[in-house]
């Protein structure tokens, strides 16, 4: 009879990945509290829809402007250092916020700025937390690590959260950001009593901070460089990169008008619309659950190949329909696909990539991630306004098709690449002519 601690976190994945994931359970149910908690605040403090775009945009530009920076940044020095700074400063930016809000003084220019700082802080410190995990856990063991993690962040980022978020903001705008201060300060006590090793930094001559201002401007260019010319130079990772890159402008343009697909074609409330977003969620534990199981009966290839062929096919599926039931289950399935999808594609990266290269790899996944989300929710509006609410899913499934039709002999490269590791570099013919 296994207890709760071990089902969460078995004794082989190890103690300090159980530290580390029980800091980001913590950091996740805070991040979920601030989903519905934000909005909620920006649309407190202005009714102009342009100011109210502009928060999500502030915290979200950070991500472009320092987001390769911050890979050299990891590569560089303690990763834990890392962790603790950013964290730190999150946990000033909550705490000012709940101070502000108690005595009346927090305008929308003053949230701009928090939510900016708030925004580089998980530049930095998301980049540390994803490169650390491969250097604290078993490499046989990392899918099921990853998976945990990434099941974590669907219950508590995106289904708890939110709505204890909503219920605390009911009771007084200040509540959910002084409950979010602590767990983050709960959060910084854990990592802070966490040893987490630092092999990138063993063959490093000199610490970044010790060299002058100019060695070191020198040093930080040259470092991204190298991590840019090492990525595209390993095929397997720089086609992974690609798929990335292009699926999450596809899903960007059809998730950025879900609200208005779910109201307009479904028919749902607004009450309706959490309880359909949940579904997803939902689907995500059940990702987690299985992906173990997954990943020791079938090849990383077969996985892609499934997974991807299974999310162009979703699109289609929320195209054809309008029945909120068909819908809701396409929603519970694409859940349950993002986690097998996410712990795949980071496993993969894992092991394939060398630890001293892994924050500026790692930036350069995230920039793709968030640029192709940027691009992809510009596309599905316009597509959107010109040819109805269906249309960006429409798009979605035609370029996911051509997509995985030019990629699909290219994906046993990226299986390859993800089981050999990073001291077995694979160069795949296929997979270099992307």
């Amino acid at each position: 009879m296994y207890s709760p601690l071990e089902l969460l976190s078995p004794q082989k994945l190890g103690g300090t990945f159980r530290r580390v994931l029980m800091t980001s359970i913590l950091s996740n149910l805070g991040d979920g509290v601030l989903i519905a908690a934000g909005p909620l605040l920006v649309q407190l403090l202005t009714k102009d829809p342009f100011l109210v775009s502009l928060a999500l945009f502030m915290q979200t530009v950070p991500w472009v402007l320092f987001g390769l920076f911050a890979g050299v940044v990891n590569d560089s020095i303690s990763r834990k250092h890392v962790m603790l700074i950013t964290g730190s400063v999150r946990f000033l930016v909550l705490s000012g916020a709940s101070v502000m809000l108690l005595t009346g003084t927090l305008n929308i220019w003053l949230l701009y700025l928090l939510l900016f700082i708030m925004g580089t802080g998980e530049t930095f410190g998301d980049n540390a937390w994803s490169s650390v995990i491969p250097d604290i856990v078993p490499s046989e063991h990392l899918g099921a690590a990853n998976a945990r993690l990434i099941g974590s962040n669907q219950v508590l980022n995106q289904l708890a959260g939110p709505a204890l978020g909503g219920l605390l903001f009911a009771v007084a705008s200040w509540l959910p950001y002084a409950f979010n201060a602590v767990l983050f300060g709960s959060a910084l006590i854990l990592i802070a009593r966490t040893v987490i090793p630092n092999p990138h930094l063993e063959n490093r001559e000199k610490p970044l901070a010790q060299r002058s201002l100019t060695a070191r401007s020198r040093q930080v260019f040259g470092d991204l460089g190298a991590g840019l010319k090492w990525l595209w130079q390993h095929a397997a990772i720089r086609t992974l990169a690609i798929v990335i890159f292009t699926f999450n402008i596809t899903w960007g343009a059809a998730w950025g008008v879900l609200v208005l697909y779910a109201h307009q074609i479904l028919g749902l409330t607004d009450w309706e619309y959490g309880i359909f977003m949940a579904l997803s969620a939902i689907g995500g534990v059940l990702g987690t659950a299985i992906y173990s199981a997954a990943e020791k009966r079938m090849s990383y290839t077969t996985l892609m190949r499934i997974g991807l062929s299974l999310e162009t096919l979703l699109m289609l599926a929320f195209a054809l329909t309008s029945n909120r039931w068909f819908a809701a289950v396409f929603m519970l399935i694409f859940g349950f696909y993002a986690v097998i999808w996410g712990t795949l594609s980071m496993t993969i990266r894992g092991r394939a990539v060398p630890t001293e290269m892994r924050g500026r790899v790692g930036s350069v996944y995230m920039l793709g991630v968030m640029g192709g989300i940027a691009i992809g929710t510009g596309i599905g509006g316009v597509f959107a306004g010109l040819y109805g609410i269906t249309a960006p899913f429409w798009f979605a499934f035609v370029a996911d098709a051509l997509i995985l039709a030019l990629l699909w002999r290219a994906l046993p490269a990226i299986g390859r690449a993800g089981q050999h590791g990073p001291q077995e570099p694979v160069n795949d013919e296929t997979a270099s002519s992307l």
